[in-house]
């Protein structure tokens, strides 16, 4: 068994009065995510998150919203090889165009936070939305 490790962002704008997340559809599963990836050289989980989320959406941190973490934890098999994955997401308030990077990327689209975990695909996900919008009432959201 490999054990493989990613950090990923949970992006959020205010739109029209409305806190949205961004969620990515993955070339390789063709399911609907976050943005997500492994660290390079000596990175930080930070640094790799906020690449990530540049290099596959065109996106930056603005600020992030809490310190808290949420990880997620699922297996699966990939080359017949049996993979037990860890990601760690950071919730930011992110800013600039979204346009995702066709080599990882099947596309993207803003939602709702609240309305977001209808849209993902995997429970595991799922889970790590509800989290986020469990921890929603912790941020600070006063200082743009």
């Amino acid at each position: 068994m490999k054990l493989e490790t990613s950090f990923g962002v949970i992006p959020l704008r205010k739109h029209s009065g409305v806190w949205e997340v961004l969620l990515v559809q993955h070339l390789g599963g063709n399911h609907w995510g976050f943005p997500k990836g492994k660290a390079e050289d000596m990175e930080t989980s930070r640094e790799t998150a906020s690449r990530e989320l540049l290099e596959e959406t065109g996106l930056t941190i603005k600020r992030y919203l809490t310190d808290a973490e949420i990880k997620e934890h699922y297996d699966f098999i990939k080359g017949g090889e049996e993979i037990k994955k860890s990601v760690t997401y950071f919730i930011a308030e992110v800013q600039g165009k979204a346009v995702f990077q066709k080599e990882e990327l099947f596309n993207l689209k803003w939602v709702p936070l609240f309305e977001a975990e209808a849209h993902l695909t995997f429970p595991e996900a799922r889970n790590v939305c509800l989290q986020a919008i469990s921890l929603f009432d912790s941020f600070d959201l006063t200082v743009n």
